[in-house]
């Protein structure tokens, strides 16, 4: 009933479906080159061949990174399994192509009408099927699990955002649940909620979040070195490093580093923009306040006493922590979402963050009870705050140990991940032998 209900409404609302789906194709472009595998149109690679699949959605750029790992662990106890990974977005794909190097094939995850689900579950053919974080679409879970598909959560999540939303329409999410075999989720808080939400008790397992496997080492003191000399810093600086930032946010990390070098002369900074095309917008925020600043992507511009460091390359960010005393973690001042606070704290770092967190929740509520990540308000706290931190270098030598312990707290989770799709993989071909043996 529920199914020809949701299926309903999807008919009624077809014609402006339709024109949704036709603007992102002509106008902004989004499905330019995705709308033909959304419909249903996907192909898989003939080095696959009859081999088994296990299919991998992976919702966002972040989760994309967290399902490397986990088809890494995955590959090395079912070699001969194909590991196809998809995307909703292009830019999703762009990433996941880039993060997932062990992934048999990738292609993009079909709009959730029943054409297209049926069409690209015929084509994949897949023996499990996972979905990363919290992104459930009912008709693509019903169909697969009447296929016999062995059904999965990983790395699952449930902000507040999600429950409420998930309270408004709870007949829909019990159905859609009902339909998955495996929950693996990233605390026990996010396993309480989606029991909360119908999830079978027995089918829900804490496993950890996978993002802690893919975060870089710890950077030796030699590797520290070399990247202080290549800013031309030295032992006797400070460093404060703001990553991920947005608009809304530079200006005030800036004033933060401005207010906590009153007190901190030799303290410098380094600021990762999350769009490093904005580089020329902070430059002039930076030169408005008589500040002067470098571009990384430029060496020529390194002098050793300018105030600021504009971090303009990629995948940098997560190295450049290691040189930091204090950090700050963007898109968490503003209502985006706080992005990954794992870098620094791997690298031993304190992390602050502003009050939106939504996005991290579990491992922010991690960091502040291990005493690593700090909450503040806005700017006009955030440089009180670092001021008084770096005040205190016994206590920053504390949080290195600390962060070091919820790191290893953490590690294990793809594995753990890996071992029960394993699990998944194994019932199903036990199954799919029984039915041709009688």
């Amino acid at each position: 009933m529920t199914f020809v209900l949701y299926n309903t409404a999807l008919l009624l609302l077809s014609p402006f479906i339709a024109l949704y789906i036709l603007y992102r194709i002509f106008i902004s472009g989004k499905s330019r080159r995705s709308w033909r595998q959304q419909l249903g149109g996907v192909q898989l690679g003939q080095e696959i061949g009859d081999r088994s699949r296990i299919w991998i959605h992976a919702v966002s750029v972040g989760e994309s990174v967290a399902a490397s790992s986990v088809v890494r662990e995955f590959k090395q106890t079912n070699p001969d399994v194909a590991v196809v990974i998809s995307t909703t977005t292009e830019k999703g794909q762009e990433m996941a192509r880039k993060s997932v190097k062990e992934s048999d094939g990738f292609f993009y995850y079909p709009f959730d009408l029943v054409p297209c689900v049926s069409r690209s579950l015929s084509m994949v053919k897949p023996v499990v099927f996972a979905i990363t974080d919290t992104e459930i679409w009912p008709n693509f879970l019903h169909i697969a699990h009447r296929r016999g598909v062995k059904t999965a959560m990983i790395n699952g999540t449930l902000s507040d955002k999600t429950l409420a939303g998930a309270k408004k329409a709870p007949w829909l999410y019990r159905w859609a649940l009902s339909n998955i075999d495996r929950f693996c989720m990233q605390s026990q808080v996010d396993a309480d909620r989606v029991i909360s939400l119908g999830a079978d008790p027995s089918k829900v397992v804490v496993t950890g979040n996978c993002k802690a496997d893919e975060v870089d080492r710890p950077l030796n003191e030699a590797e520290k070195q070399l990247l202080l000399d290549e800013y031309k810093y030295s032992r006797s600086n400070l460093v404060f490093v703001a990553g991920s930032t947005n608009v809304g946010e530079d200006e005030q990390v800036i004033d933060a580093f401005i207010a906590a070098r009153t007190r901190h002369p030799e303290l410098r900074m380094v600021i990762a923009p999350r769009q490093i095309e904005r580089r020329e917008q902070i430059r002039d925020i930076i030169s408005a306040k008589g500040l002067s600043c470098a571009w990384r992507s430029d060496p020529s511009t390194f002098t050793g006493s300018e105030d600021v460091v504009i971090l303009d390359t990629f995948g940098e960010l997560a190295k450049v922590y290691a040189i930091a005393h204090v950090t700050f973690v963007g898109g968490s001042l503003i209502p985006r979402g706080c992005h990954s606070i794992l870098q620094p704290i791997a690298q031993g770092k304190p992390v602050f963050f502003g009050p939106y967190t939504f996005k991290t929740k579990d491992i922010v509520a991690q960091a502040k009870n291990a005493g690593v990540g700090f909450e503040i308000q806005n700017g006009a706290q955030l440089g009180r705050e670092i001021s008084e931190l770096l005040a205190d270098r016994a206590q920053l030598d504390d949080i290195r140990n600390r962060c070091e312990k919820m790191m290893q707290a953490n590690l294990g989770a793809s594995k753990r991940t890996a071992d029960e799709l394993s699990g998944l993989y194994q019932e199903a071909e036990s199954h799919s032998a029984k039915k041709r043996m009688g």
